[in-house]
């Protein structure tokens, strides 16, 4: 922690001096930044509590991973200090110490103890109807799957736990819309390959459990976990499991009738979707606040290769299924198209000759009576130093580009590639976008 503060010090000096304000002799350029006293006393006051032999501890995953951290538990306007230790010996060595300014001086308030082996993440939210976040610990329980979570609030200096609960993951949104977080709770076990969800809602002046929602039976492993608006104004969680190995199912919870639900469940009268693509996950296809549901599709081959479409569609609570876009998606090469809605049960996809040692996707008219089929566009991924020369000659037009690819494209003979313009087909191109943390699509 003092390396890191003192290593921003220090940027922020070098930044002033660059930027010119100040004229600085030699001994004074190279000369350290003092601290601020309120940076020392908080210093001192965290030094008194770890002299008993305790050590920084900072959660391993989630947004906030430092050690020392600050938010507003009391609502008061100013944060409070919260820092993560690990004591080497006690029945509950990990501890997040809150301190606060008492007369100008930082002290220590309250202390939150915790058994495991370390801090798994740390999150701030507003649970209940009072001023100040409340603060979500997660505790790794040494060699067990299984972690706890607790959940604290801090009212008149003192700390009141709200839930605590063992998990394998969890997520929070506000799923009964009444402007407060829920936490969203899954318990999987992968040998039996069963799990439960459970709802934590902050309801009659404490923090309520409704009754469990079962996963579907079968599934693997849980990949992700993502909440969003399944209709307007119904959020839900979404959570990707495998399935079969090679397949991804997803589980839609949500509240239905008054009561938290597995809405994709069979015992609601719905059919479960699965998905034959390991890469295929529910995501806000067409950016319009609803999270879309996939369903693959194959398309006749041509050339001895399966091809799939995506139908993209919204789940409602009744179990309707709405279509709100068609795509197909390149993954191995990062790009997708969307397809209009008057091509469905009339495409068919094949690779295409070489062209500079490039092999491109062609796009074709299919007629199912006679099993023939007609271009209507044709993807190629050119690289190299030419690439944009060859991706402009003989017919073809640039696409996009990205790092060192350019995409090109050339439009083909069938009827609907007469109504297609290359302008059309620009906008009908895409990049599939990559999750920065999970380093999936």
């Amino acid at each position: 922690m003092r390396k890191k503060i003192l290593l921003a010090a220090l940027t922020a000096a070098i930044t002033l001096l660059l930027s010119g304000c100040f004229v600085k002799t030699v001994d004074e350029l190279y000369a350290l930044p003092k601290h601020s006293d309120e940076y020392y006393d908080l210093q001192q006051a965290i030094d008194e509590v770890m002299a008993s032999g305790a050590e920084y501890s900072a959660p391993v995953s989630g947004i906030n991973q430092q050690s020392v951290q600050l938010a507003d538990l009391d609502g008061d306007g100013d944060n409070e200090v919260v820092v993560f230790l690990k004591n080497s010996s006690g029945e509950k060595p990990l501890n997040a110490y809150i301190f606060n300014q008492v007369d100008g001086h930082y002290q220590n308030i309250a202390v939150i103890e915790g058994n495991g082996s370390g801090f798994e993440s740390v999150e701030y939210l507003q649970l209940d109807d009072k001023p100040g976040m409340e603060i979500l610990i997660g505790r790794q329980l040494s060699d067990q799957v299984l972690q706890a979570m607790s959940a604290y609030t801090l009212t008149d200096g003192h700390v009141v736990e709200l839930m605590s609960a063992n998990y394998t993951q969890y997520t929070t949104a506000d799923l009964d819309g009444d402007g407060r977080k829920d936490i969203f709770i899954l318990r999987f076990d992968a040998e039996e390959r069963q799990g439960v969800a459970e709802l934590y809602r902050y309801e009659g002046g404490q923090m309520a459990r409704d009754a469990e929602a079962s996963m579907s039976t079968g599934v693997e492993s849980i990949k992700r976990i993502v909440a969003g608006n399944m209709a307007k104004d119904v959020p839900a969680i979404f959570v990707a499991s495998v399935y079969n190995e090679n397949s991804i199912l997803t589980d839609v919870f949500a509240f239905r009738d008054g009561s938290f639900q597995n809405v994709t469940s069979s015992e609601n009268g719905m059919s479960v979707q699965t998905v034959r693509n390991y890469f295929v996950y529910a995501t806000d296809i067409d950016s319009d606040g609803l999270t879309e549901l996939p369903e693959l599709v194959d398309l006749p081959g041509t050339d001895g290769e399966t091809y799939s479409i995506i139908h993209w569609y919204n789940l409602d609570l009744d179990g309707k299924q709405t279509v709100k876009l068609t795509t197909y998606h390149n993954f191995s090469s990062g790009w997708y198209v969307t397809l209009p809605d008057a091509w469905d049960g009339k495409l068919a996809i094949s690779k295409s000759g070489e062209v500079s040692g490039v092999r491109g996707y062609v796009f074709s008219q299919w007629n199912s009576a006679t099993k023939r089929s007609s271009p209507i566009f044709t993807i190629y991924a050119f690289s190299g130093d030419d690439r944009n020369t060859v991706a402009s000659s003989d017919g073809r037009f640039i696409l996009a580009e990205k790092g060192d690819v350019t995409y090109a494209a050339e439009l083909g003979s069938s009827t609907l590639a007469e109504k297609l313009s290359q302008e059309t087909l620009k906008t009908m191109f895409n990049f599939i976008h990559i999750d920065w943390n999970s380093g999936e699509t």
